[in-house]
């Protein structure tokens, strides 16, 4: 029996005495794109910074390929590329020199001219020479998403990508992640461009009342039925 991506085994989380998700169970196979939906304040990125090592579980536990992940962080970490609403870059350092770390840390061959392409396809190659603090939110979106190209993730966490993308950042962007997804990498997004969400993935979560109350096929579904859904 082929192993799991991703595990999630009775995960729970609290900030003292207020629970934000009890009892979580998961399990993530290869190749596949979940939409994870919830209102405000429902655990959607508590449960990415979890997956992503950011924040431990009080309860339960996560396993990758049936290994528990606390067991394998390194590798675990390698294995995913996360976008959130956090760059994680370093603001005085220009966009070159912040891809050339994370190559760095990631031990990526042929670095210098891998960052070139990267800055191309990310059209950034205009501002390749200016600190990271100078870019609008759009071209700090862009280098963030340049990144993952970067470091060939297997998984990618995205907790509201599109923000700050205009319509042409936002088309490239969508077409990386159809290829991505078609070419067996594995997806969990946040966003609340339903209709955007549903058009990428094949799978969609529902996180209510601290749990996971449904697992639906992206086909089934339509954005006037996740409405519905998130306010029955």
């Amino acid at each position: 029996m082929e192993s799991s991506l991703l595990e999630l085994v009775g995960i729970g989380k609290r900030f003292g005495f207020r629970q934000v998700l009890h009892e979580i169970n998961l399990t993530l196979n290869d190749g596949e794109f979940v939409l994870l939906l919830g209102n405000n304040g429902a655990g959607k990125s508590t449960l990415l910074r979890i997956l992503c090592l950011l924040m431990n579980p009080n309860a339960g536990e996560m396993h990758h390929r049936n290994i528990p992940i606390k067991e394998q962080r390194n590798t675990w970490l390698k294995q995913i590329g996360a976008l959130s609403h956090e760059s994680r870059f370093y603001n005085d350092l220009t966009a070159r020199e912040n891809l050339k770390i994370y190559g760095s840390l990631y031990d990526k061959s042929g670095l210098d001219h891998r960052i070139e392409e990267v800055l191309e396809q990310c059209n950034l190659i205009h501002a390749a020479n200016l600190p990271v603090r100078t870019f609008s939110t759009g071209m700090s979106k862009r280098l963030m998403i340049g990144r993952l190209i970067l470091l060939e993730p297997k998984f990618l966490i995205l907790d509201e990508p599109f923000t700050g993308l205009d319509q042409n950042s936002l088309d490239w962007f969508k077409n990386y992640l159809k290829n991505f997804h078609q070419n067996g990498g594995s997806v969990m997004l946040v966003t609340h461009q339903h209709e955007l969400g549903l058009e990428l993935a094949n799978r969609v979560l529902f996180l209510h009342n601290k749990s996971l109350l449904h697992d639906l096929k992206a086909d089934s579904l339509n954005e006037e039925d996740c409405k519905a859904i998130l306010n029955g």
